[in-house]
């Protein structure tokens, strides 16, 4: 009776460990299938950042990309340009003395060869019979002196006339030569044209669709957001850490870096890229490319180089916490660590970064922070 039951005990305790073993099995492995899902959710998710911020990075990387093409495709047309002015000028220069030349080899050649004829028709003289007929010494040494005069002459006359036709198979070859260099030049300088067309073309199409894709557009502003912010940070840290070198020597009195009107005020504003609200670190003033940008006060520039949106920047400090910012240039002209004198000169204007035409973009910070500029202007 007593084995009847530990053997019963026994077969259900071994039921209860075979269900529960099966169930914790169940289980885990649901658990496991899970985690997996989560895991490929996560890796989908890592995917999708990943691709939005290559599309963040795109807008920015390709007008870098596309304005260093199209800075030296405009290089190489102004280079060509002068080229072709040079060529052009010695072609008017050796036009004019070609005929010159050809001027006085006609009046050479008439001289040279109305002598001929006077040989031809009087005979050559003998100079043996000039000499000799000398009445005394005194004649004789006159008449060796006008005979070597004449011979001299008459050497010399068709030195003259030979290096002048010389000289003139020279200056039309040269004329040749430079008339096919020219039709070579202006053919380059079209090529060039059409290579600086496409590049802008190309660029007007990356910032069409940053107006399309309203998502990139607001990856765009941020990425504006985020570089305002970094050079908040790096103002801030040269100005604390004293890395600048030396005092920046303003005056503390800004003078306006362009003569153009003011297209957009400091403040929030309609962007005109992204259609959208957005606040504006600095005002916009009107220039058209190649304008001079001039430093709005004395200082030392402490950075000068691409900087995302903003394209070619110029950042200049002041002193006093004061630092002044010029940015969308076309070319600029100083390096960090320069010290720039009020109304020097300091870039060209451009429509570099994210920007919808020719203008400067300025700013003012105060201790890297954004201020508006007109409370600093007069």
């Amino acid at each position: 009776m007593v084995i009847k039951r530990i053997l019963s005990l026994g077969l259900a305790v071994s039921l209860t460990v075979t269900v529960l073993s099966t169930a914790l099995a169940d289980e885990i492995d649901q658990k496991q299938r899970q985690l997996q899902s989560i895991q490929q959710q996560m890796e989908a998710q890592q995917n999708r950042a990943a691709q939005a911020q290559q599309q963040v990075n795109s807008v920015s990387d390709q007008l870098r990309t596309i304005q260093g093409d199209l800075d030296t495709a405009a290089g190489e047309y102004n280079a060509i340009l002068s080229k072709l002015a040079a060529t052009e000028q010695q072609i008017e220069a050796n036009t004019e003395l070609l005929a010159k030349v050809e001027k006085n080899l006609a009046e050479r050649s008439q001289i040279l060869n109305k002598r001929m004829r006077d040989i031809y028709k009087n005979g050559q003289v003998n100079y043996v019979d000039v000499l000799f007929g000398a009445a005394d010494f005194a004649d004789f040494t006159t008449r060796a002196d006008l005979l070597k005069r004449v011979v001299n002459q008459d050497l010399t006359l068709v030195a003259q006339v030979k290096a002048e036709r010389e000289l003139v198979v020279q200056k039309r070859a040269e004329l040749e030569r430079d008339k096919v260099a020219i039709v070579d030049l202006k053919q380059q300088a079209t090529a060039k044209k059409a290579v600086i067309e496409a590049r802008k073309n190309e660029r007007e199409k990356v910032l069409d669709s940053a107006v399309s894709e309203r998502d990139t557009a607001e990856r765009a502003y941020q990425e504006l957001m985020d570089t305002s912010r970094q050079i908040e940070q790096m103002i801030r840290n040269i100005q604390s850490g004293g890395t600048a070198s030396g005092p920046a020597g303003g005056s503390g009195a800004l003078m306006w870096p362009a003569s153009g009107p003011i297209t957009s005020p400091f403040g929030w504003r309609t962007h005109p890229i992204f259609g959208t609200q957005r606040f504006h670190s600095g005002i916009d003033i009107g220039a058209d490319y190649g304008d001079s940008i001039m430093a709005a006060d004395s200082g030392t520039v402490i950075f000068s180089g691409w900087m995302g949106g903003y394209g070619k920047a110029v950042i200049v400090d002041h002193g006093g916490g004061i630092s002044t910012l010029y940015a969308h240039n076309s070319e600029l002209l100083v390096e960090e660590g320069y010290r720039v004198q009020k109304g020097q000169t300091i870039s060209r204007c451009g429509s570099t970064g994210y920007s919808t035409g020719p203008h400067l973009h300025f700013e003012v910070r105060e201790n890297g922070s954004p201020v508006s500029p007109m409370g600093y202007l007069p």
